[in-house]
């Protein structure tokens, strides 16, 4: 199963606010409060938003039922 737990922290430690992603894709803070919290990003939005705010993209992919070992991305 798949969480935003890691997109959301990244987003916190790196000061990057929703308002920012709104703008930067072209969506009502609302939208991108819904996508943070269970909707998610399509494929063009996650591109998007790694080569314009340089966000991992695995952070958008973390699956909580794997081993945290596993994978620990550098927030």
């Amino acid at each position: 199963m798949y969480s935003n737990k890691y997109l959301k922290a990244y987003l916190m430690i790196h000061n990057i606010k929703q308002s920012d992603i709104a703008l930067l894709l072209n969506k009502s803070i609302s939208t991108i409060h819904r996508k943070n919290e269970d909707l998610g990003y399509t494929q063009k939005e996650i591109i998007l938003l790694n080569q314009k705010m340089h966000i991992p993209f695995k952070v958008f992919f973390y699956d909580f039922s794997a081993d945290d070992s596993e994978f620990l991305p550098d927030l």
